[in-house]
């Protein structure tokens, strides 16, 4: 072997080496952890439904408020990331909406934080026509219930519950004749256990 084939042969084993240093499972940035997929509740929940889904951020999500720039701030303090919603249709359904919201946040606090502000502001979700309502078993969750005012022709029932699974706020929201929690529950617990798997 000539001492310039020598040199080469060293140099490729200089670099195996300095790049076998790093190691094979680095944590990913918190830029790739934001832009991770978001689970969300699936299609085959509700077979005949027209589903459409969307990317929520911090604004979008204000909008739920009476005081959207209040809530913005709310979520920027509690280290929300990025959320997905999955909303369901059909007519002459039991439930006419089905609307699944799965929110990413930075700690398990934040994302209490947010359900807990979902607690006490009910009235601004659903209307004036809220009140509490039994949650299904899921944890730390909230629900409140919204009746027909009779006054639209197009009011009707629904149906809303909130809940944390580790850095995730999740919410699921059904209106239709059947809507409760009866109705719901069992889609809560299957969101619940897409979500789990992400924890």
């Amino acid at each position: 072997m000539t001492k310039a084939a020598r040199w080469a042969t060293l140099g490729t084993l200089l670099l195996a080496a300095c790049a076998s240093t790093v190691p094979a499972t680095q944590r990913p940035s918190r830029t790739a952890v934001a832009a991770s997929p978001v689970p969300g509740l699936s299609a085959t929940a509700l077979p005949g439904y027209v589903l459409h889904a969307s990317t929520l951020d911090a604004p979008s999500l204000s909008a739920d408020a009476l005081d959207g720039s209040a809530l913005e701030e709310l979520l920027g303090g509690a280290g929300f990331q990025t959320g997905t919603e999955r909303r369901f249709t059909a007519r002459h359904r039991p439930l006419t909406e089905v609307v699944a919201r799965v929110l990413r946040f930075t700690s398990a606090d934040g994302a209490q934080t947010y359900v807990s502000w979902l607690g006490d502001h009910g009235a601004d979700l659903m209307g004036s026509l809220t009140r509490v309502a039994e949650a299904p078993d899921l944890p730390d969750a909230v629900a409140f219930t919204h009746g027909i005012s009779g006054c639209c022709t197009k009011d009707t029932f629904g149906y809303f519950v909130a809940w944390t699974r580790g850095s995730y706020a999740i919410t699921l929201q059904v209106g239709g004749p059947a809507a409760g929690a009866r109705s719901a529950a069992p889609l809560a617990h299957e969101l619940d256990t897409r979500v789990s798997k992400e924890v």
